[in-house]
């Protein structure tokens, strides 16, 4: 990788990401527009994205489908990210509190806190930090990345897309398990547009967007937890990196996938698209904005852009979410007395019975 990497994975990964999060900005409650809601918003549409342009194209596309997947998808995200920018300075220019982003100074931020939370802040960058230099300094490869990294590779070289054998380099029929999971597609496009080979992007590149990106949401899950004592949020946050660390206890454990195969598409499942649901059902069946409609609306919005990405990572999730998601809008019913939150949660779900019907056909179909 050379410097001139470097301003292109911040336009890609981070930049158009972030425009395109502005675009459900006014549909979240004020006090969550933060920017690292804003950025995991981005990418609850950017990843969807993917997959509705690429499955498309690797089902009816038979030769070189990479080629219409990457002009066609690169069309849709700069369409989503400009329109994200040109919205929210027409709403801005219009005066409309809806997209009222909170002031937030981080001098101003730092002397509020009290010297316990300053420690435990920095103790838990240095965590994080740690994390990040093995990830980068003790890349770890394993049997599976001969499947997702070198299929992303193939993907580049030969601009096809699940029609070429990651381990013997031959041609083969399509797969089916695989081709709907598309998240190794999506590094591929981000390879092709920053010039970058895709192990590179992988094994050293990725772990500096997911880990941080995860732990995005773990802060917002804290501060909804600890909503009342604020100031031990950086003792949750501590607490949340330990386990991650220590969490290899098996090969199997999310922990063991979060640090050692950030960029498969289990591991987004389980350390990103999980905890991102969980936090949505936090926010939705809180009480008090649950009565605000404006608020119930872009909550139930993520919700479903959420399941969506389940799909672009791995069909085992597209399954557990729905099963997550019904049981909390069946008791969260009954407590309400409300069958309006049941329907909703269906309505939510929409794209995992599509995905699963989707999958159960073409594999009866073959």
């Amino acid at each position: 990788m050379t410097i001139l990497h470097i301003p292109l994975l911040i336009l890609w990964l981070l930049l158009i990401p972030f425009c395109i999060g502005l675009l459900p900005l006014r549909w979240i409650p004020r006090e969550n527009r933060r920017g690292g809601v804003i950025l995991v918003a981005g990418y609850l549409i950017l990843l969807p994205l993917c997959w509705l342009v690429a499955v498309p194209c690797i089902l009816f596309v038979k030769y070189d489908s990479f080629i219409p997947m990457v002009i066609i998808y690169t069309v849709l995200i700069l369409i989503a990210a400009t329109a994200g920018v040109c919205l929210t300075l027409w709403f801005w220019k219009k005066g409309n509190p809806i997209l009222e982003i909170p002031k937030f100074s981080i001098s101003d931020w730092i002397q509020n806190l009290s010297w316990e939370e300053k420690i435990g802040w920095l103790i838990f960058l240095g965590l994080v930090g740690f994390q990040l230099y093995k990830a980068f300094t003790l890349a770890s490869f394993d049997g599976d990345d001969a499947e997702y990294v070198a299929q992303s590779l193939v993907t580049v070289e030969s601009d096809t897309m699940y029609l070429i054998l990651p381990y013997t380099g031959g041609t083969t029929s399509l797969d089916i398990r695989h081709a709907l999971a598309v998240l190794p597609i999506w590094i591929a496009f981000i390879g092709k547009m920053t010039g970058l080979h895709t192990t590179i992007l992988s094994h050293s590149i990725l772990p500096f967007l997911l880990l941080p990106l995860t732990y995005m949401v773990y802060v917002e899950i804290g501060r909804h937890l600890l909503k009342k004592k604020p100031e031990q949020v950086p003792g949750f946050m501590i607490l949340i990196a330990l386990l991650q660390m220590f969490g290899n206890v098996s090969i199997y454990t999310n922990e063991t996938f979060f640090l050692t195969r950030t960029w498969q598409g289990k591991a987004v499942a389980a350390n990103f698209v999980i905890p991102m649901t969980i936090l949505l059902l936090l926010w939705i069946f809180d009480r008090k904005k649950s009565q605000k409609n404006s608020h119930a609306a872009g909550f139930w919005i993520l919700l479903c852009l959420t399941n969506m990405t389940a799909g672009v990572c791995t069909s085992m999730v597209v399954f557990l979410n729905v099963m997550m998601i019904g049981a909390a809008a069946f008791w969260l019913m009954v407590a309400d007395r409300k069958l309006s939150i049941l329907i909703k949660a269906g309505m939510a779900c929409i794209p995992n019975a599509v995905y699963m019907l989707l999958y159960l056909f073409l594999q009866v179909g073959k």
